[in-house]
């Protein structure tokens, strides 16, 4: 994902990149307003954070210019403004988060993650084609559970594959999410990485492959279904599906405001559907299935302490579960 940082402060602004850099971004840096509005105009970024003491305006100026514009980009804004009012005119404004100097990376990092998965702007953490799983907060790609060894720009080009799974990707937007301005980019750059990923992707048996339209871009496709779509089973199957996806979704919510009761049912529930899963085919939802069953599956003497990390760890992993199921539920 492209992130644009705004920021006349150029040791901050190197610091942010560099930071959300290493955690799987691809970050452009501009100082001036005027620079910000015609970057956005070109780019079309997953998020901005923006500083709103800029030397040719006020940030929020910025704001307001790329909301009359139409855009719904997320837009994290930084300040040394310390004032409730100032606070509310932001959000007010346009902005969708506000943090206040000084701040600790690890929370820039939290924010941004947080408005990212917003589902208004379609950015779930966890994603999926056939049997490869992309989990953005854990920088992690895996198939059929086992994770792959990609590169920064390898695991950035497969989320953006399997965002756009069966749609063509034209090479200019691939190149957008991999490189920065600053970036020197060899004219068979990205042919490079889509050869790697391939080579990657095939060597784990993944059962999705990357089409080459010459002239036009990429696109992953399945190349091996899943169940028998037209059999009673299959059918049935499904159904039993949608059912499990909506008490995983009740459960995970209970326990969210009624700490472990709700455990017992979740590993049952997690413990079947593992099973059934990976005997139609499903070996992601499966392996997902089983990790939370063993979360859940909380031993009778815990530390209060112990009980709300079980908790916790139960809900993520429930939540993920509920990622995975939607795709097929929507085929």
């Amino acid at each position: 994902m492209r992130v644009l940082i705004v920021d006349d402060d150029k040791e901050v602004a190197h610091l942010l990149a560099r930071d959300l850099g290493a955690h799987g971004y691809t970050v452009d840096t501009v100082g001036r307003a005027q620079h910000a509005l015609a970057a956005a105009s070109g780019t079309d970024y997953a998020l901005m954070v923006v500083d709103l003491g800029l030397p040719d305006g006020d940030g929020l100026d910025f704001v307001r210019q790329i909301r009359q514009r139409g855009s719904h980009t997320p837009i994290l804004v930084v300040t040394a403004r310390r004032r409730v009012e100032d606070r509310v005119v932001g959000l007010a404004t346009g902005a969708d988060d506000y943090l206040v100097k000084p701040f600790a990376l690890p929370e820039l990092r939290a924010r941004v993650s947080a408005l990212l998965r917003r589902p208004a702007h379609m950015s779930r953490a966890v994603i999926a084609v056939a049997d490869i799983v992309v989990d953005r907060d854990a920088l992690d790609a895996s198939v059929a559970g086992v994770s792959l060894d990609l590169t920064r720009k390898q695991f950035l080009l497969l989320e953006v594959l399997v965002r756009r799974r069966h749609q063509l990707t034209p090479k200019r937007m691939i190149e957008e999410a991999l490189y920065g301005y600053d970036d020197a980019v060899s004219p068979n750059a990205i042919e490079a990485q889509i050869y790697k990923l391939r080579v990657s992707l095939r060597t784990a048996g993944a059962h999705a492959t990357i089409e080459t339209r010459r002239g036009i871009g990429y696109r992953l496709v399945e190349t091996k279904a899943t169940p028998a779509w037209g059999s009673d089973l299959a059918a049935a199957f499904l159904a039993r599906l949608a059912d499990d996806r909506r008490e995983l979704v009740t459960l995970a919510a209970r326990a969210s405001t009624d700490g472990d009761a709700p455990l017992p049912r979740l590993a049952e529930l997690a413990h079947r559907l593992a099973g059934a899963a990976g005997t139609f085919g499903f070996q992601s939802i499966g392996a997902a299935a089983a990790s939370l069953e063993k979360a859940a599956e909380t031993p009778g003497r815990l530390t209060s302490t112990q009980r709300k990390t079980a908790v916790a760890l139960s809900v993520s992993k429930a939540r993920r579960l509920v990622a995975l199921i939607d795709p097929v539920l929507k085929r």
